[in-house]
């Protein structure tokens, strides 16, 4: 008799990158925006344009939001939901500075959360995404060679002119900046509009 093997890879978390999304000249005018605004307005560490989370209604920022809603559609539609419309509900610039962190959290009240890169370099520290099922932790022997299958953490490097898009509920954080160089991004968020979920279902709800 012979042995059959199946192995399947049950309740994913679905990490989707994208390259090379904006034309240079618009991620130019993006650091220039970001690097005034951040000496007119804002903290000194860990600097976010928090005065202004609708960044997407600036003329600046409209071609990048314009493939935030193509692109969280290819994501949303990858996943094989029904929904009426999407919509962007903030976006919002990031300085991070040598020296500088940002501790685990997550983006409440979305579906879909995403970062863009205008600036880093080789040694700019990676978004750092963690395991969302703690149980994993009761027993974890050592790994020959760890793989996204066995890792409970898992990082995308920071790469000038990528977008990455993941769950809102996600936990994840920016490990030290160790380089040299200001690491300048964009994050956002993504929600849905209309009516998510069926009647039938007892589970859906209008937005």
């Amino acid at each position: 008799m012979n042995i059959t093997k199946t192995i399947d890879r049950l309740f994913p978390t679905t990490i989707t990158v994208f390259d090379n999304v904006l034309e240079e000249e618009y991620i130019d005018s993006m650091i220039d925006d970001i690097i005034k605004s951040s000496k007119e307005v804002g903290r000194k560490e860990n600097w976010q344009s928090n005065h202004n989370p609708r960044l997407y209604e600036h003329p600046k920022y409209k071609a990048l939001g314009d493939k935030v809603l193509e692109l969280s559609k290819v994501y949303i539609d990858d996943l094989l939901f029904e929904f009426e419309e999407h919509y962007i509900t903030d976006m919002w610039s990031n300085i991070l500075k040598p020296g500088e962190t940002h501790s685990p959290h997550t983006h409440s009240n979305n579906l879909v959360s995403g970062v863009f890169y205008l600036q880093s370099n080789d040694n700019s520290p990676a978004i750092t995404f963690i395991d969302p099922r703690p149980q994993t932790s009761v027993l974890q022997p050592q790994a020959k060679e760890h793989t996204k299958e066995n890792s409970t953490m898992y990082y995308y490097p920071a790469k000038v002119n990528r977008m990455v898009l993941f769950p809102s509920w996600l936990q994840h954080y920016v490990p030290k900046n160790n380089s040299n160089d200001n690491r300048i991004s964009i994050a956002f968020n993504v929600m849905l509009r209309g009516q998510v979920g069926r009647p039938d279902n007892f589970q859906s709800n209008k937005f």
